[in-house]
């Protein structure tokens, strides 16, 4: 079995690209958000506060991966990329709602893939709050603080377990989209060291 560690320290803990998507596309993906059946996202508003759409899209997943490939790491320790999971989250923050600190968590294709990176798209910056706030403790005297601004074709690439949050939107709305990272092991994958 691979061990994983709870974090790659020979990599960034996060990083942005910006104008992966036009604005006109990105318009495009509000409409449809808007159009879509958006459903709450969590079961506790006080803690996750959002509208959200699933959509299993091998296409879009694949049109976004070749847009990012070239800045995802190839390897991660032992484990080589893969692409992007298919599974799309797509987000519509309304005034007032947020998603209070936490951290994403890993997903398994399958017993020899996993997923590292988290990879959130902002598809418009017209409203006001709603910044993604990274959080971490790094060591006992060093911390990792750094706030993303969300513009419209902005990405946000992170190890999956940097403390974050999705500040409270206080005008406006916010459109968003999240999905993974996959890496793959020439064996099973263990557990993750904590």
């Amino acid at each position: 079995m691979i061990p994983i560690p709870m974090r790659f320290d020979a990599f960034p803990l996060l990083w942005t690209l910006d104008d992966v998507y036009s604005p006109a596309e990105c318009a495009r993906i509000i409409a449809d958000i808007n159009a879509s059946e958006l459903k709450p996202a969590g079961k506790n508003p006080n803690y996750r506060n959002q509208d959200r759409v699933m959509r299993d899209d091998p296409a879009a997943a694949e049109d976004l991966f070749q847009r990012l490939r070239s800045r995802i790491p190839k390897q991660m320790g032992p484990l080589s990329l893969v692409g992007l999971n298919e599974r799309l989250r797509y987000y519509r923050y309304a005034p007032g709602q947020g998603f209070a600190p936490h951290v994403d968590h890993w997903f398994r294709p399958n017993p020899r893939q996993i997923t590292l990176l988290t990879v959130l798209v902002y598809f418009n910056d017209d409203f006001t709050g709603g910044e993604t706030h990274f959080e971490e403790q790094l060591t006992e005297t060093e911390q990792f603080l750094k706030t993303v601004e969300p513009k419209p074709g902005r990405v946000a690439i992170f190890q999956h377990m940097v403390t974050h949050e999705g500040r409270p939107v206080r005008s406006g709305y916010k459109y968003a989209m999240r999905t993974d990272v996959v890496y793959e092991g020439d064996a099973e994958i263990g557990q993750i060291s904590y």
